[in-house]
This record gives C-alpha cells, structure tokens and sequence, in this order.
C-alpha cells in the first residue's frame, strides 16, 4: 500500500506526508518539510537558522478522478549573509513548489499543455472534467506567462506563407522550417517591410518556399538576394485552373451538346430563331449597372477604396467588378450560379411530358429512382411553366456546367470514368480553343509531375499562342516570377507544411472564442505541440 502511494506521488518524496483525507470529493494531503538549511534566492547563501514557519495550499493533479489538495508545511529562514538586502526566505521543494504559486509544477504543466491545444473556455471545461477545474482566464494567462520562443539564425530552408487574423482586413505570417517542420516565428501582417526585417536580423537562409504573393517576393529579393525562391506547385495549378475556367466561360454556348438529327450550328440558330425573347432579369440588370458604375471611375483612375465609399459598396465586390472585361465575368468570379438539382432531369421530364405523363408526383416518383432526391413540389414548380404555356416541352438539350466542363479538362484523364471522357471528348470536339486549351493543361501537368522546369518557357510560348486573353494574362504573371516557378516545377520544395500549419492556426484562432489577440495566438501556434 506504501508503495503504491509512493508510486502515485512521487513529487511528494522530499515531504512527510502525516494524513490522507477525503475533504468535500476530494482528497486532502498533510506534509511538511524535513530539510534543516535552506539556500537564499538572491545570494545563494545556505542558511539553518529558523525563523518561523506557515501553512501553504497547493492545488495537485487529480488522483482517481478526484481533486487533489496540498496543506503543506514549510519553514522561513534567516538570511546570514550581511550583505544581502533579503532578511528572511521560505524555503523551496524541487519538484513541488515555486514562488507565489498555488499550484505544484505537475499541474501547471499540465494546464499550459491543455491551454495551448484548446485554449481558455474548452481547456476550462476539459480540466473542471478532469478533476482539474481553473477557468478560462487562468488558462489564457499561463500560457501568457510561457517564455517566447528565441530565434538565432534563419533555417536553410525557409516556408513563408499568410493566415486571415480577420478576414479580407487583417493577414499574418507565418514562418517555418522546411527540414524539419518546426515552426520558427509569426509575424503580424504579411508586409514587404516586416518580412525584410525579419531576414536582416536572422540570416541564413538559402531557398525560400513561398506563394505568388509579390510583397514575399520582394523581401527575399531585397534582404537576401542569392537565396532561390521556390514557387508553390499548388498555387501554380490552382492559378492554371482558374485561368482556365474563365476560358470555358467565354465558349459557354459550347457547352450544349448537339442533337443527332442536325449539327451543332444549325440546331444554335434554330435555338436562337425559335427561343421566345425573355426580359431580363433583375440580378442582370444589376450586374450590368454595377459594371458600368464600378468602371465609369475605375477607368478614370478612382482607388477602389473611394469607389467602395461613394457606391456603397463592399471592397470586395468592387474589385470584383474592377477587373471583370464583362458584366458575365463579374459573375464568373464568385462561381458560377449553381443550378438546383432538377435541371439534371429537364431533358428527361420534357420528354415524359411530350409523351402524354403531366403528373407532377408520378414524374417526381420515376426520377427519384434515377437518383432525385428533391420534393415533389420541387418537380411542380420546374413543370409550372410549360404548363400554363400550354405547348409541349421544348427539346432540352444536355448543357455542361462551366465548372463541371472546367474540371473535365483539369482532370488527369486516368480519374475519369468512361462517361465523363466522352463527355469531354465531345466538348473539345465542338470547340477547337478548348481542345488547344486542354492540351495546354496536359502539357502544364506533365512539366509539373515530372519537375522538368526547362520546358516552361517552351510552354509559356505556345500558352500565348493559343490567344486566349486569359491564358495569356497567366503567362505574363509567371514571367514576372519566372525564375520562382522555374524552381518550383524542377525542385523538390514545395510549401505544403506551411499549408497545413495554416489550417492549424486557423482551428486555434476559432478556439480563441475573439479573445486571441495577437500576443496570445502567436504563442499558441508557436509552443502548442
């Protein structure tokens, strides 16, 4: 039995421990210290002279789901030293006790532990459950308390990325060794200035993985010039894909797939002839009218933020509207509007509608077993208007979604099943740009699975060939950073570490609950392990 409790605290192996008692659910212990000299803080000079003694409570990690409480016994020593301004000192227990705490260094560590993973009121709740109850506040200042993390010299290789401290206002950076992955230091915004800074006062570094940002860019040029810059494989494909969903955009009438009793062109004029001119709609309209206002002072060289104040409109939007040719790319750059789910049945419900079945529940009960899983007043409503038109269905042909025709053509074709390769075979079919367009992409994805970065200007000759404006605005915005990506498609770097601490810092940033203020939060994604 004595062993086992000796086992069980073994921090209290200094003390004699003279009553074990349950106090209120818990389990009160009663020790006192045994050493008869002690050594002074602050000149270290070793005393025996006793000048007294108190009682101290420590709070203790829980012992068999149940708090434990520390009334300890402990001596006051006189201070021989003349010299020395202290007079009189409490003596000190490794492992057990430290100034002005009320806890014992077990459950403070254990504390900042959970403070850092969760933060204040989840931490408070996963330690009141724990036999550990403190609040949140308590939590949020030891890890306030921690020491900082001290930098010497800049890794070898060195990951730069951004992290939203408030989305679309306010940016951080974040730092991390490439090598190692350990996270080296957070800075507060994610300006040329701060970064550049940062590298004066910590060299060392010879490659930097990075985004396309510029201002990172800049800093690395600025602060260490002979350091090669790595741009991110990810975000040169994600930028690709994006470029190339607004060429689908501009070829969208080559989305509708032709009939087999006549060709392509034909079956568009005849559409044309025979489609009932509709008014257009009010988000139309409104799309229009922002277009032109945004542009009417864009292009006359108005800031954005002064066009945002005097339209009354969001940053974001204006900027949207700034950089879109059109009133449909404006629209295309928040994704296209998705269609609801009964528009993938329209060919089929049209054709049971010509055939004689008006029933809304039968029709809705047939493309259920295709796979339907809307309502039937869903299928009413989509019918609503052949019905009070009192003519049959129109011929609804099979359209591609632009994103849907975006991820045929960026897909690696070892992924798609055999519908959706001949879905993009009759696309590219259909449209000779897009078929140049898909070639671009495999080559740009051959070039980048197999690291061959010498081809990139072979490829940014024949991206601009093709002239497509938006492919071509890609090819100039790589040439700007051409050395960049040149190494990012040839080295083995890539900045997919500084990625995922990213998405770490985020899930630590909700855990704040609004209460991580930089100081805090820097902490956290610095020491948290």
């Amino acid at each position: 039995m004595f062993s086992t409790f000796s086992a069980a605290f073994s921090h209290l192996s200094s003390v004699v421990v003279d009553e074990v008692r349950t106090d209120g659910g818990g389990i009160a212990l009663t020790a006192r210290t045994v050493t008869r000299e002690a050594a002074c803080p602050d000149c270290g000079t070793v005393s025996g002279r006793v000048h007294g003694g108190y009682q101290r409570r420590l709070a203790d990690l829980a012992a068999a789901g149940r708090q434990v409480v520390i009334d300890l016994l402990v001596r006051r020593f006189l201070c021989p030293a003349a010299k020395c301004p202290r007079r009189t000192f409490v003596e000190q227990v490794d492992g057990l006790t430290e100034r002005f705490a009320r806890r014992t260094p077990l459950l403070r560590c254990s504390l900042e532990k959970i403070a850092l993973a969760l933060a204040g009121r989840p931490g408070a709740r996963l330690a009141t459950h724990l036999s550990m109850p403190t609040s949140a506040n308590s939590l949020l200042r030891l890890v306030r308390r921690l020491p900082d993390k001290q930098v010497g010299s800049a890794p070898r290789v060195l990951g730069i990325d951004d992290f939203a401290l408030k989305k679309g206002h306010v940016y951080g950076t974040i730092i991390l060794d490439m090598e190692t992955g350990e996270r080296v230091d957070v800075l507060p915004d994610r300006t040329a200035e701060t970064l550049t800074a940062w590298l004066n006062a910590h060299p060392g570094v010879e490659i930097v993985c990075r985004d396309r940002a510029s201002a990172y860019a800049e800093a690395v040029r600025t602060a260490c010039p002979d350091a090669i810059q790595v741009a991110d494989r990810f975000h040169l494909w994600k930028n690709l894909c994006e470029a190339v969903e607004k060429c689908v955009a501009t070829h969208r009438s080559c989305l509708t797939e032709a009939t087999e009793d006549a060709p392509a062109d034909e079956q568009k004029t005849a559409a044309a002839e025979e489609a009932p001119v509709r008014p257009e709609g009010m988000r139309v309209i409104r799309r229009r009218e922002r277009h032109a206002a945004v542009h009417a002072l864009y292009d006359k060289g108005v800031p954005i933020q002064t066009i945002s104040e005097t339209l009354g409109l969001d940053r974001k939007t204006v900027t949207r509207y700034a950089h879109a040719a059109t009133p449909e790319d404006a629209s295309l750059a928040t994704g296209s509007r998705r269609q609801g789910q009964i528009h993938a049945y329209s060919p089929y419900l049209h054709r049971r509608w010509n055939e004689g079945c008006t029933d809304a529940a039968r029709l809705r009960a047939e493309i259920t077993e295709l796979g339907f899983t809307g309502s039937k007043r869903t299928v009413r409503r989509h019918l609503q208007e052949i019905r009070a038109s009192g003519k049959p269905a129109p011929d609804k042909r099979k359209t591609l979604t632009i994103r849907t025709a975006t991820w045929l053509i960026t897909s690696h074709p070892d992924h798609l099943d055999e519908s959706s390769t001949l879905k993009l075979k009759k696309l590219l079919s259909r449209s000779p740009e897009l078929d140049a367009i898909a070639a671009c992409v495999r080559s740009f994805a051959a070039m980048m699975a197999e690291r061959r970065g010498s081809d990139l200007e072979n490829w940014l000759t024949s991206a601009e060939g093709i002239g497509m404006k938006r492919l071509q605005s890609l090819a100039r915005g790589i040439r700007q950073d051409f050395d960049a990506v040149t190494a990012g498609l040839t080295l083995e770097w890539n900045s997919g570490k500084v990625e995922g601490n990213v998405n770490r810092a985020k899930r630590i940033k909700r855990d704040g609950y609004g209460r991580a203020g930089f100081d805090l939060l820097r902490l956290q994604i610095l020491l948290a392990d």
